[in-house]
């Protein structure tokens, strides 16, 4: 049975209580520890403080250990979708090597993997050089997965900008438009608004798709289908590549459950914004299994929501946490023990 601690208080004092205790179980001495952190678009204030990075990064030196911060580059248009862009942004959202105590790594160089379901897909080649792996992730809404943690801080957020198109791409939904009865199922839940009914069937705009799988799931007629698999099990095939790089023992994840908006962080505030707040700030989870964080990161927020936050979106909200297991990256079974 895997642990979870849940910090429900103090949050920064208990955070660097709790990963003092982990930390020293991993034999960071000398070793070059990786830190996954999404440092926000900018505009977005809902990403992770800077303060809870700088904890973590304080306690992976006192643990003997030589950490470096890394992101990459995003696909879509923004103040992110380039190695310098994204630098300046991170600077401007407060993650400096002086403010976060280690250097800033922005990277687009990759090593090519092979994935059973992508053409593509490039892992981080700063990623693959380090010895240790610590995932900080924002728990949030995300309309193409239903939310966004630490299976999706790795799966999109650790390969090239390349990979991140080749997995939206192909993993849009095929259209059967013979087999369309009109019914505008499709058109009810797409959360891209990827189709509309005209003279009795759907128009499918397939540049409008990402992939989630909420229409191939309700189509009552079979009109669509997977062009590969949903989004959410690229993601966590992509995270499984991820984490052969290193042994169980040498990795930890940190789950923030505060500032919990309906979509994800890349959302500036604007145009198009993450939206609004839709759970109350819980606290923050530490744990060494993917599955289980992400699940009882969601098992806790649904909770505290009464059930409302998993309707905000049509994704199954549980193919991304099935998926890691079928790729063998954890069970079911956790205990959830209170940090005071």
């Amino acid at each position: 049975m895997e642990t979870i601690y849940f910090i429900k208080s103090k949050l920064l004092k208990n955070l660097a209580k709790t990963l003092s205790s982990e930390l020293s179980k991993m034999g960071l001495k000398g070793k070059k520890v990786a830190v996954k952190a999404h440092m926000g678009e900018y505009g977005n204030l809902n990403y992770v403080r800077p303060p809870v990075v700088g904890a973590v990064v304080e306690e992976i030196k006192k643990a003997g250990g030589k950490p470096f911060v890394f992101d990459s580059p995003v696909a879509y248009t923004g103040s992110r979708d380039t190695v310098e862009k994204y630098k300046d942004t991170a600077r401007r959202n407060g993650f400096t090597e002086e403010t976060i105590g280690c250097p800033i790594v922005i990277t687009n160089t990759g090593v090519k993997v092979k994935s059973k379901f992508l053409s593509k897909l490039e892992i981080v080649k700063e990623l693959t050089e380090a010895d240790a792996f610590v995932v900080i992730s924002h728990f949030k809404g995300h309309e193409l997965t239903n939310y966004g943690a630490a299976i999706k801080n790795l799966g999109m957020g650790c390969v090239t900008k390349e990979s991140k198109k080749t997995m939206h791409s192909e993993t849009r939904a095929k259209y059967e438009s013979s087999k369309c009865i009109g019914c505008g199922t499709c058109a009810k839940i797409c959360p891209e608004h990827a189709f509309e009914i005209k003279n009795g069937k759907a128009v499918f705009n397939e540049d409008a798709c990402f992939g989630c799988g909420g229409c191939v799931r309700k189509c009552p007629s079979k009109a669509l289908t997977c062009r590969t698999v949903p989004f959410s099990k690229a993601l966590a095939e992509a995270a499984s590549l991820v984490l052969k790089n290193f042994k169980s023992d040498k990795v930890l994840f940190v789950n923030l459950l505060l500032d919990i908006s309906k979509t994800c962080d890349c959302y500036p505030i604007g145009d198009s914004d993450p939206g609004p707040k839709v759970a109350p700030d819980l606290g923050i989870l530490v744990s060494k299994n993917i599955v289980i964080i992400d699940e009882a990161s969601y098992c806790l927020v649904n909770m505290a929501t009464n059930n409302k936050f998993g309707e905000i979106f049509p994704a199954d909200i549980e193919l991304q946490t099935n998926s890691a297991r079928q790729f063998g990256l954890g069970g079911r079974k956790y205990k959830i023990i209170g940090v005071q």
